[in-house]
């Protein structure tokens, strides 16, 4: 074994109440640590041997080891001396994501994808009890992941889209984009998640994805797919983009005429060096022929896909609330899809969005903790900016902006996070069912769920499988 050992060019660290947050910008792995765990990890900013087998932080070290995080002889060169507290600040330009936002086997999600089964055991001492409690109880000094809806237009009109439309106001311009990646660089953002609307509409879309990755953030792309071409993909590797998802739903769907133009645009996508995804949404029609819609994509080269359950529009609308309630998923739906992606763990790199993470009902909640795996956590460690700038805790709570980025620094909106007090309290937890589930800190429900079907942000998720209970609403 090397005797000398430092923490790996690509990782990125935070400090935070609790102690701190580790970020492999390559690999997109999230690592919560306590406070003697993150000293720990800081002090291989400079290199020296691993520590004995009796050290505290001993057991530390295999999984640091095989996630990355620390490596021998690491080529990335660090400035001497850097003490722990300003340690965060170090960031690798232009390196390469392998796998973000998502996960691999083994690896864990960053952003709201979830793997369906994480990989590893947890190490107890970065688990130790915090003051002011758990972390998933707290609000991050910084976003883990900026949502950034860059623009409401779109070639397409799909039925069930979050995007309200027509948007109020102007889109931000690429010089204020510009000035919000540096607020995000400078309070140590780990990643930017671009769409829209259709964000290949947006003019300048290159030039803020370099800018982003030229500032330490490591941007990603949601796309419809059907503007892509060989040219627009070169553009997206120049700018360091680290993954692109493309929205599929299989090249049998009746429901989208666009699908041979999906196909197209992931045949080119995958010829290129980006990382590939797909975001499946998956309705009750869906449901069926979802295991021949998985067992077409890795004939068609895809390795990842993401599972997305359909969510009560953004912004009430007489049309929006009739896709919802036509294409919810039941709990009967979820059950049946918990069993489906069970299935096909191993075969492909499946994962899950915010609002599925309740299909983990079974996962040691420590694991879940140390791997940094959360479920709604709107407002805490996740945000949106739309188009005319306002700043929302989710992309589906659209109704509760804490203030216009144009107007205040993010920063100053993220602190105070307005009109999100009950995202962020941690005695306002979800109620009714969830109060019975060994994971509910970690899963946080669906809380865009839970408000339409009770008017109430702290209710229970009643259609989420591992519910112990099903408890109405009150009237």
């Amino acid at each position: 074994m090397a005797d000398a050992w430092q923490l790996a060019g690509a990782v990125n660290l935070r400090p935070e109440a609790f102690g701190g947050m580790a970020f492999h910008c390559e690999r997109g792995i999230t690592l919560e640590l306590d406070a003697e765990a993150y000293r720990f990890l800081c002090s291989y900013l400079e290199p020296h041997p691993l520590p004995p087998p009796d050290h505290p932080a001993a057991r530390l070290v295999p999984q640091l080891v095989r996630l990355d995080f620390l490596c021998p002889n690491a080529p990335s060169p660090r400035p001497g001396g850097v003490p722990c507290e300003s340690a965060p600040g170090l960031r690798p330009g232009g390196v390469p994501c392998e796998s973000a936002p998502g996960l691999r086997p083994g690896g864990v999600p960053c952003e709201s994808a979830l793997s369906l089964r994480p990989g590893g055991v947890p190490c107890e001492s970065a688990l130790s009890p915090r003051p002011g409690g758990a972390p998933c109880e707290q609000t991050l000094s910084a976003p883990e992941t900026v949502h950034l809806a860059i623009t409401a237009r779109c070639n397409l009109s799909c039925p069930g889209c979050y995007v309200p439309r027509p948007h109020a106001g102007p889109e931000l311009t690429v010089p204020e984009l510009r000035g919000l990646i540096d607020q995000w660089a400078h309070m140590r953002v780990f990643q930017l998640a671009v769409g829209g609307g259709e964000p290949l509409l947006y003019e300048g879309l290159f030039d803020v994805l370099a800018y982003a990755r030229q500032q330490g953030l490591v941007p990603n792309l949601t796309t419809n797919g059907t503007l892509l071409d060989t040219d627009v993909v070169r553009q997206l590797e120049r700018a360091g983009v680290a993954r692109v998802n493309l929205s599929w739903s299989g090249p049998d769907d009746a429901h989208q005429g666009h699908s041979q133009a999906v196909t197209r645009a992931l045949q080119t996508l995958l010829a290129s060096t980006l990382h590939v995804g797909v975001n499946l949404l998956v309705t009750p029609a869906l449901l069926p022929r979802l295991p021949r819609v998985l067992a077409r994509l890795p004939a068609l080269g895809v390795r990842r896909a993401t599972v997305l359950r359909p969510k009560p529009p953004a912004i009430p609308s007489a049309a929006g609330i009739a896709w919802y309630d036509a294409n919810r998923l039941r709990r009967a739906d979820l059950l049946r899809l918990q069993a489906i992606l069970n299935g096909w763990q191993g075969t492909l790199e499946l994962e899950v969005d915010s609002a599925l993470v309740g299909l983990m009902g079974d996962v040691n909640p420590a694991r879940l903790r140390w791997r940094a795996v959360y479920g709604c956590a709107a407002g805490r460690r996740t945000c949106t900016v739309w188009p005319d700038g306002r700043l929302t805790p989710c992309s589906f709570l659209a109704d509760l902006s804490a203030g216009n980025v144009r107007q205040v620094p993010f920063a100053a909106l993220w602190g105070r996070g307005e009109n999100w007090n009950v995202l962020r309290d941690p005695a306002s937890r979800p109620q009714g069912g969830c109060t019975g589930c060994a994971i509910a800190l970690q899963c946080g429900g669906a809380r865009c769920v839970a408000r339409y079907e009770c008017g109430d942000l702290s209710a229970g998720d009643a259609e989420c499988p591992h519910c112990w209970e099903e408890t109405p609403c009150a009237s």
